[in-house]
């Protein structure tokens, strides 16, 4: 099992004045200084960075070198929840300018855990790392009903779903849901993602899902992935 490489931003120093350097941060981001990660890019702001700049050039690598280890097992969630939290810092002070400059966010992905199981520690991870990957994220808790998907989803308009399961009596529930959004005549305007102990990619093909996340980070990468297939638009 190979150590992942840090991803270096291409070009990123025509985006940036001449004496600047991302480094530090994403050394803060991977080890998880959340001090230094909202310090460094409240610099950048005052040196009027581009928020989209910093968010991709200044935050997502140090975020992404975990990810990748975090999916070969090499760090663990604890670790995982630490460079989340650095992420978030930084990604707290961009956001306004974000908004402000009528950045879209990449899609927005209706999450929960499926009805019967009270379990939300692989979901909510998840919805960390999907926020921090630009995502607008509803996240419904635990022991959602079918119905309570659909209506948000077409509340929300929402681009993707994911079904959280834990236990091997409530991941039927995810095949059980999908059928729902079958029946309700929305199942083509969403791209649908299973995750949990109990499922495999066999079990999202038998259910119909549209992919299987086998950890937070894969989940976050398939998200990306799926939002440039087609699907049925909202009315």
């Amino acid at each position: 099992m190979s150590e992942p490489e840090l991803e270096i931003p291409e070009n990123w120093e025509s985006r940036v004045p001449g004496d600047w350097e991302w480094q530090s941060l994403w050394t803060a981001v991977e080890e998880g200084d959340n001090d230094y990660s909202g310090e460094r890019v409240q610099q950048a702001i005052d040196a009027d960075i581009d928020a989209r700049v910093i968010l991709d050039d200044g935050l997502f690598p140090g975020f992404n070198l975990q990810g990748n280890r975090f999916s070969e097992q090499l760090i663990f969630i604890p670790e995982m929840l630490i460079t989340a939290r650095a992420m978030k810092t930084g990604l707290a002070l961009i956001r306004p300018l974000l908004a402000a400059a009528a950045e879209k966010p990449l899609g927005t992905f209706v999450i929960g855990t499926v009805l019967g199981d009270m379990h939300d520690i692989g979901q909510s991870i998840v919805t960390i790392m999907l926020e921090n990957a630009g995502f607008n994220v509803i996240n419904l808790g635990t022991d959602v009903h079918p119905d309570k998907f659909i209506e948000t989803a077409i509340a929300e308009k929402a681009d993707l779903i994911g079904f959280s399961a834990l236990l091997s009596t409530t991941v039927y529930y995810q095949k059980v849901t999908i059928d729902e959004f079958k029946n309700s005549g929305h199942r083509d305007k969403v791209h649908i993602l299973i995750g949990g102990a109990p499922t495999s990619q066999e079990w999202a093909d038998e259910c119909g899902a549209d992919g299987w996340g086998k950890d937070a980070m894969a989940a976050v990468i398939l998200a990306r992935d799926l939002m440039s297939e087609s699907r049925v638009a909202w009315s």
